[in-house]
Protein backbone atom coordinates (compact mmCIF):
# COMPACT_ATOMS: atom_id res chain seq x y z
CA UNK A 1 0.00 0.00 0.00
CA UNK A 2 1.25 3.41 -0.99
CA UNK A 3 1.65 6.08 1.73
CA UNK A 4 -0.26 9.31 1.20
CA UNK A 5 1.73 12.46 1.16
CA UNK A 6 0.46 15.65 2.80
CA UNK A 7 1.15 17.73 -0.31
CA UNK A 8 -2.40 17.76 -1.68
CA UNK A 9 -3.69 19.02 1.66
CA UNK A 10 -1.12 21.82 1.82
CA UNK A 11 -1.78 22.95 -1.72
CA UNK A 12 -5.51 22.93 -1.06
CA UNK A 13 -5.03 25.01 2.12
CA UNK A 14 -2.88 27.47 0.22
CA UNK A 15 -5.63 27.97 -2.37
CA UNK A 16 -8.35 28.54 0.20
CA UNK A 17 -8.67 32.08 1.52
CA UNK A 18 -10.51 31.54 4.77
CA UNK A 19 -9.48 34.29 7.21
CA UNK A 20 -7.62 36.36 4.63
CA UNK A 21 -9.95 39.31 5.23
CA UNK A 22 -9.10 39.28 8.92
CA UNK A 23 -5.37 39.44 8.22
CA UNK A 24 -5.83 42.22 5.67
CA UNK A 25 -8.04 44.17 8.08
CA UNK A 26 -5.50 43.81 10.90
CA UNK A 27 -2.67 45.11 8.73
CA UNK A 28 -4.76 48.00 7.36
CA UNK A 29 -6.10 48.93 10.81
CA UNK A 30 -2.58 49.01 12.23
CA UNK A 31 -1.42 51.38 9.50
CA UNK A 32 -4.55 53.52 9.86
CA UNK A 33 -4.25 53.78 13.66
CA UNK A 34 -0.58 54.70 13.39
CA UNK A 35 -1.49 57.44 10.91
CA UNK A 36 -4.30 58.76 13.15
CA UNK A 37 -2.01 58.76 16.21
CA UNK A 38 0.60 60.68 14.21
CA UNK A 39 -1.94 63.30 13.11
CA UNK A 40 -3.19 63.70 16.69
CA UNK A 41 0.38 64.01 17.97
CA UNK A 42 1.20 66.65 15.36
CA UNK A 43 -1.97 68.59 16.22
CA UNK A 44 -1.12 68.50 19.93
CA UNK A 45 2.42 69.67 19.19
CA UNK A 46 1.08 72.61 17.16
CA UNK A 47 -1.41 73.41 19.95
CA UNK A 48 1.44 73.42 22.47
CA UNK A 49 3.72 75.54 20.31
CA UNK A 50 0.92 78.04 19.74
CA UNK A 51 0.47 78.30 23.51
CA UNK A 52 4.22 78.76 24.09
CA UNK A 53 4.45 81.60 21.56
CA UNK A 54 1.25 83.20 22.85
CA UNK A 55 2.50 82.95 26.45
CA UNK A 56 5.80 84.62 25.50
CA UNK A 57 3.93 87.48 23.84
CA UNK A 58 1.57 87.91 26.78
CA UNK A 59 4.41 87.67 29.30
CA UNK A 60 6.31 90.40 27.48
CA UNK A 61 3.16 92.51 27.30
CA UNK A 62 2.59 92.01 31.02
CA UNK A 63 6.17 93.14 31.75
CA UNK A 64 5.97 96.07 29.32
CA UNK A 65 2.84 97.49 30.89
CA UNK A 66 3.95 96.82 34.47
CA UNK A 67 7.69 97.28 34.04
CA UNK A 68 8.49 100.42 35.96
CA UNK A 69 5.17 101.38 37.47
CA UNK A 70 1.70 100.87 36.15
CA UNK A 71 -0.07 103.55 38.13
CA UNK A 72 0.39 107.22 38.76
CA UNK A 73 0.25 106.50 42.49
CA UNK A 74 3.74 105.15 43.22
CA UNK A 75 3.35 105.39 47.00
CA UNK A 76 1.08 102.34 47.23
CA UNK A 77 1.89 99.57 49.65
CA UNK A 78 3.08 96.57 47.61
CA UNK A 79 2.72 94.21 50.54
CA UNK A 80 -1.09 94.29 50.53
CA UNK A 81 -2.88 91.22 49.26
CA UNK A 82 -3.48 90.98 45.50
CA UNK A 83 -6.95 91.02 43.95
CA UNK A 84 -8.53 87.58 43.32
CA UNK A 85 -7.02 85.60 40.42
CA UNK A 86 -4.09 87.95 40.03
CA UNK A 87 -0.43 87.48 40.86
CA UNK A 88 0.50 90.94 42.08
CA UNK A 89 -1.08 93.93 43.77
CA UNK A 90 -1.90 97.17 41.98
CA UNK A 91 0.64 100.00 41.84
CA UNK A 92 3.68 97.73 42.12
CA UNK A 93 6.50 96.98 39.74
CA UNK A 94 6.32 93.56 38.11
CA UNK A 95 9.09 91.17 39.07
CA UNK A 96 10.27 88.10 37.17
CA UNK A 97 8.23 85.96 39.59
CA UNK A 98 5.09 87.97 38.80
CA UNK A 99 5.67 87.39 35.08
CA UNK A 100 6.22 83.66 35.73
CA UNK A 101 2.96 83.43 37.71
CA UNK A 102 1.06 85.34 35.05
CA UNK A 103 2.35 83.13 32.22
CA UNK A 104 1.51 79.98 34.20
CA UNK A 105 -2.03 81.29 34.78
CA UNK A 106 -2.53 81.42 31.00
CA UNK A 107 -2.07 77.65 30.58
CA UNK A 108 -5.15 76.11 28.88
CA UNK A 109 -6.46 72.57 29.19
CA UNK A 110 -3.81 70.06 28.17
CA UNK A 111 -0.87 72.22 29.26
CA UNK A 112 0.69 71.52 32.65
CA UNK A 113 1.14 74.97 34.26
CA UNK A 114 3.92 73.79 36.56
CA UNK A 115 5.96 72.75 33.50
CA UNK A 116 5.70 76.22 31.93
CA UNK A 117 8.76 78.24 32.80
CA UNK A 118 10.19 81.56 31.82
CA UNK A 119 13.82 82.51 32.01
CA UNK A 120 13.70 84.52 35.23
CA UNK A 121 17.30 85.64 35.29
CA UNK A 122 17.39 89.42 35.46
CA UNK A 123 19.55 89.70 32.35
CA UNK A 124 16.88 88.04 30.16
CA UNK A 125 13.71 89.54 31.61
CA UNK A 126 15.13 92.99 32.20
CA UNK A 127 18.18 93.27 29.89
CA UNK A 128 19.00 96.73 31.21
CA UNK A 129 19.42 98.38 27.81
CA UNK A 130 17.33 100.59 25.58
CA UNK A 131 16.58 99.59 21.97
CA UNK A 132 19.53 101.82 21.01
CA UNK A 133 21.90 99.85 23.27
CA UNK A 134 22.19 102.49 26.01
CA UNK A 135 22.28 101.34 29.64
CA UNK A 136 19.14 101.66 31.79
CA UNK A 137 19.07 102.47 35.46
CA UNK A 138 17.12 100.81 36.98
CA UNK A 139 16.92 97.96 34.49
CA UNK A 140 13.11 97.95 34.48
CA UNK A 141 12.63 101.67 33.88
CA UNK A 142 10.60 103.28 31.12
CA UNK A 143 12.19 102.94 27.67
CA UNK A 144 14.18 99.79 28.53
CA UNK A 145 13.83 96.43 26.81
CA UNK A 146 11.96 93.46 28.22
CA UNK A 147 12.77 89.99 26.91
CA UNK A 148 10.62 87.03 27.97
CA UNK A 149 11.47 83.45 26.98
CA UNK A 150 8.85 80.79 27.69
CA UNK A 151 9.89 77.13 27.74
CA UNK A 152 7.76 73.99 27.82
CA UNK A 153 8.56 70.31 27.30
CA UNK A 154 5.97 68.58 25.14
CA UNK A 155 5.73 64.83 25.70
CA UNK A 156 3.17 63.20 23.42
CA UNK A 157 3.71 59.61 24.56
CA UNK A 158 3.14 60.61 28.20
CA UNK A 159 -0.57 60.49 27.35
CA UNK A 160 -0.18 56.74 26.84
CA UNK A 161 1.90 56.26 29.98
CA UNK A 162 5.26 56.12 28.17
CA UNK A 163 7.48 58.77 29.69
CA UNK A 164 10.63 60.43 28.35
CA UNK A 165 10.45 58.70 24.99
CA UNK A 166 9.24 61.61 22.91
CA UNK A 167 10.02 64.74 24.94
CA UNK A 168 10.32 67.81 22.75
CA UNK A 169 11.50 71.08 24.25
CA UNK A 170 9.67 74.13 22.90
CA UNK A 171 10.55 77.73 23.53
CA UNK A 172 9.54 81.14 22.29
CA UNK A 173 10.93 84.60 22.97
CA UNK A 174 9.22 87.95 22.83
CA UNK A 175 10.59 91.37 23.63
CA UNK A 176 9.40 94.94 23.77
CA UNK A 177 10.02 98.37 25.28
CA UNK A 178 8.64 99.24 28.74
CA UNK A 179 5.93 101.83 28.30
CA UNK A 180 5.20 102.94 31.85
Amino acid sequence: MKARTPMPRLSRLAREEHGAELVEFAMTALILMTLVAGVIGFALAMYTYHFVSFAAQQGARFAIVRGHTWSENETANCSTSPPPNFTMVYNCTASATDIQNYVQSLAPTGINPSSVTIDTSSSDVWPGVTPDGDACSPTNSQGCLVKVTVKYTFDYLKIFGLQNLSAWSMSATSEGVILQ
